[in-house]
């Protein structure tokens, strides 16, 4: 059996490991918890693998999350099982569940599943709509409130909640109609201001973050390569959030012009070395406002966002997944075949021993450094090993595969191979 197959088998053991009554823990090596965003993104893997056994813990995982549904629509961040506990301080997780429910009932046709989730998803893709105060209908998020939960931390326009949120509106639209309340949800309005903000090629006259625009200014590059981070009261911040840009591409939300850039500067800039993905680039070195290194103080040394560590700037292998699969929806097979396998020495490695599955690993040295058995790790690897084996996702895409070649400029030293060796 070669590597990433037997890679795959290893995953399908992660998730059955992983698997309870109330849906999928995140690792066994940790809590007894179910959180949201880790839960959704692990139903979309599942949902890929046929397996009966996962198919029905992955029900029961937003089935859970259901039941913790607030009045006004948000779905929880983490479900403490041992305790009557629940954490809500999250804006992904809600996007993340309505992308999962709307893609079960696609694979699957189960139309119970259909008419008992229907409701709940209306209440949720509202609750989104209430997290946007202007005329570009983009939503705004508190601090952290997402799955860069630590020293590390973005807020008001969120980069990585946009694309999220566009792709909560495509699903909620599946499955309940584009009008609620009265009020449209056009999915092309939120992808053109996306671009717009987010990637600036001029000013923006009739949106200000504050009182002013100048600030702004700045911001319009021509050479710019990916995405800003997010937009705040007359600030932004340019560091490339890895995991948003991939889904960017994946989701169609880039263009062409965009998404080689994308591509390119991921390869300049080895992200994917030695394994597949660092999350953020560069890392921050000093304090900023996206970087409070005093929380680090009293952080476990798993949670630390050290240059290179955790959020700022680690490989977490279930983003690299998502890289991967990114790359073929960019007509980029062979280059995805071999992230491929480096993705699987990823989670083969380990601190005490093989196919750990761990969270995370050191940007630069490739130390698993995280917790082990990470379901999601599972369920990334899942999406990267059928998108480059089979073309599948598990969701609607609105373009067809890019099977122009992407070449990367003429700056760079070596070709892709041997970057990619």
């Amino acid at each position: 059996m070669s590597l990433i197959d037997d890679c795959y088998q290893k995953a399908i053991e992660i998730m059955k490991i992983n698997s309870t009554e109330s849906g999928f823990l995140a690792s066994r090596g940790r809590n007894n918890d179910i959180w949201c965003r880790d839960d959704s993104m692990i139903c979309l893997g599942v949902m890929l693998t046929g397996d009966d056994e996962l198919l029905d813990t992955a029900k029961r995982s937003l089935i859970t999350l259901k039941e913790r549904q607030t009045p006004l629509g948000q779905l929880p961040n983490v479900v403490y099982l041992d305790t009557t506990r629940v954490n809500y301080y999250a804006v992904d997780a809600t996007a993340w569940w309505i992308i999962a429910v709307e893609s079960l009932w696609h694979m699957t046709g189960d139309t119970e599943f259909f008419n008992a989730f229907r409701p709940a998803v209306e209440k949720a893709i509202v609750w989104l709509q209430y997290q946007t105060i202007d005329q570009s209908d983009l939503i705004i998020s508190p601090p952290a409130a997402d799955w860069m939960d630590s020293s590390v931390q973005r807020w008001s326009k969120v980069f990585y909640n946009n694309v999220l949120y566009y792709k909560a509106i495509l699903s909620a639209n599946e499955v309940v109609g584009d009008i609620y309340w009265g009020k449209p949800v056009i999915a092309d309005k939120i992808k053109t201001w996306i671009n717009l903000l987010f990637w600036p090629t001029e000013m923006v006259q009739d949106w200000v973050s504050g009182w002013g625009s100048q600030f702004y200014e700045e911001a319009i590059d021509p050479n710019r390569e990916h995405y800003l981070n997010y937009l705040s009261f007359e600030s932004y911040d340019t560091h490339c959030d890895v995991l948003a840009n991939c889904l960017a591409i994946t989701w169609d939300i880039a263009n062409q012009e965009r998404r080689n850039k994308i591509l390119n500067y991921f390869y300049e800039r080895r992200l994917s070395e030695p394994f597949p993905i660092q999350v953020l680039s560069p890392p921050f070195f000093q304090a900023s406002p996206g970087w409070n290194p005093k929380i680090d103080l009293y952080r476990p040394t798993f949670g630390r966002s050290l240059p290179y560590w955790y959020h700022n700037g680690g490989i977490w292998p279930w983003v690299g997944g998502l890289y991967i699969a990114a790359l073929v929806k960019a007509g980029q097979q062979s280059w995805a075949e071999k992230e491929l396998e480096r993705l699987a020495e990823a989670n083969r490695a380990g601190a005490e021993g093989e196919w750990e599955f761990n969270e995370w690993l050191h940007g630069k040295k490739g130390t698993p450094m995280g917790e082990p058995l990470q379901t999601w790790n599972a369920a990334g690897y899942i999406i990267a090993y059928k998108a480059v084996t089979e073309g599948i996702f598990p969701w609607h895409t609105t373009g067809q595969l890019d099977r122009r070649v992407f070449h990367p400029q003429p700056s760079l030293t070596g070709t892709r191979e041997q970057i990619l060796k």
